[in-house]
């Protein structure tokens, strides 16, 4: 048995680490029973913790499917290191959904919310590529046909489902607003603040809720030092990320620029 509070004591996300104590429980089998086993979809974080772990165990190995190169969200695929890789099944297939009502835009909201509707969990569901008339979904494999038949509304807005070759996956440019200012320090609570408009109180009271992830894991301290390139979520007000620095200013606070996901 793997002695899966020992792997995972150090994570402080709760939900995080259920997700990597299942994700043990496919490595377990695999290596009780010689199959092969999927994860449900996992943050890059988790991802990255999950593989530490099958990487510290010997004739195992993995393969990670999100769809195309640079997905988020990714299912790790758990076998034997002597069955080649090419007879391992795919873990993921892709659903394009097409809005036939050309008087209303539907955005990644939209989608996830009406497949979550028909009753799936959110970790058999990856990465959410919108375009202007569609979307393309990356889903756990398992899933597919049911969204095939089931889905017929996004919104208000008619749908038409089906089945896409991965090789037909289109990624969309992200949108992003920059923004730039100055703050006193590079500490979590500051760049929030600045990033989602918020007052140094309003983005520490978020931090302490565990409302805020940095790089994907709940941030503990609002004076949290960031670094060039970290991404931070807060619940109800999306994403930024941490650009650039700039100089610091004469009265010593330091320019930054931040990116937006809008």
């Amino acid at each position: 048995m793997i002695d899966k509070e020992k792997y995972t004591q150090h994570i402080q996300d709760q939900e995080a680490k259920e997700r990597v104590v299942r994700a043990l429980g496919k490595v377990e089998g695999v290596l009780k029973s010689h199959d092969i086993r999927w994860t449900e979809f996992l943050t890059p974080y988790e991802q990255q913790q999950v593989i530490g772990i099958i990487n510290s165990f010997q004739d195992i190995t993995y393969r990670t499917e999100g769809g195309y190169q640079g997905a988020e969200r990714q299912v790790i695929t758990i076998f034997h290191d002597y069955l080649p890789r090419e007879t391992v099944p795919p873990a993921v297939v892709l659903m394009k959904i097409k809005n036939k009502n050309r008087f209303k835009t539907l955005n990644h909201r939209d989608y996830l919310g009406s497949v979550l509707n028909l009753g799936l969990k959110r970790e058999k569901i990856g990465d959410i590529l919108v375009h202007p008339d569609y979307c393309h979904m990356i889903v756990d494999r398992e899933i597919g046909d049911y969204i095939l038949f089931q889905l017929e509304k996004v919104g208000n807005a008619p749908v038409e489902v089906q089945l896409d070759d991965l090789n037909n996956l289109e990624v969309p440019e992200e949108e992003v607003k920059e923004i730039q200012g100055s703050v006193s320090s590079l500490r979590l609570d500051a760049v929030l603040g600045l990033g989602c408009k918020l007052s140094r109180k309003d983005a520490q009271s978020l931090i302490k809720k565990g409302d805020v992830k940095v790089n994907f894991q709940v941030a503990l301290k609002t004076a949290q030092e960031l670094q060039e390139g970290d991404q931070i979520s807060a619940k109800g007000f999306g994403r930024i990320k941490l650009r650039a620095l700039g100089k610091e200013t004469k009265s010593g606070r330091i320019k930054i620029t931040l990116e937006k996901l809008l």
